[in-house]
């Protein structure tokens, strides 16, 4: 899927063609959800209005180690501990499978796991990733930014949005009864 494409270059360090991705995300979004497109276009407002080296200063005080969110999800849900490492683990295993690679990432990255998502076509398990942990990560993510400022606040609000919305189409299609199997990710 290209949102979650551009989401995951969104939520990368900024780079020269970030705007042109900003718009894009804008446009997908004007059709179908309205709300995130808003925030969206509020990001491109900052970002059209920041010079790109400010932007990266912004981005390292949103996302880096000593920052308001650490975009690492099994960190959200787990810790820093042996449940996050099984986790990781167990992402690996799927990224394997799928002949997906992180690249030079930790697994977990909300980004990685985005890029994840926009190239695996199994429905379900696309399912049971975003709804058993990205989505309950970003929840936890959006917590870190009470009372803080910071434009990358409304990426994140809309990219949930836009999950949230694509939950609620799935639940409208899904059988009644029908039970969400064990996620191998936590074994």
């Amino acid at each position: 899927m290209r949102l979650h494409d551009l989401f995951a270059d969104i939520l990368d360090p900024p780079k020269p063609f970030l705007s042109q991705q900003v718009t894009e995300c804008v446009f997908l979004l004007s059709s179908r959800q309205q709300e995130a497109a808003g925030l969206m276009n509020q990001f491109r407002t900052v970002l059209d209005q920041t010079p790109l080296s400010q932007m990266g200063e912004i981005y390292a005080g949103t996302f880096g180690p000593e920052a308001i969110c650490y975009p690492y999800v099994g960190y959200h849900l787990f810790g820093d501990g042996s449940q996050r490492r099984m986790f990781l683990a167990g992402l690996e295993e799927q990224y394997q499978i799928y002949h997906f690679s992180a690249a030079d990432e930790v697994p977990d990255h909300l980004g990685i796991m985005l890029r994840f998502l926009a190239t695996i076509g199994d429905e379900e398990e696309k399912e049971e990733m975003t709804f058993l942990y990205v989505l309950p990560a970003m929840k936890r993510m959006l917590r870190g930014f009470v009372d803080r400022r910071t434009p990358y606040k409304g990426v994140l609000q809309a990219l949930s949005l836009v999950l949230r919305e694509e939950q609620e189409t799935q639940s409208d299609q899904i059988p009644e009864g029908r039970e969400v199997p064990k996620f191998p990710y936590s074994r």
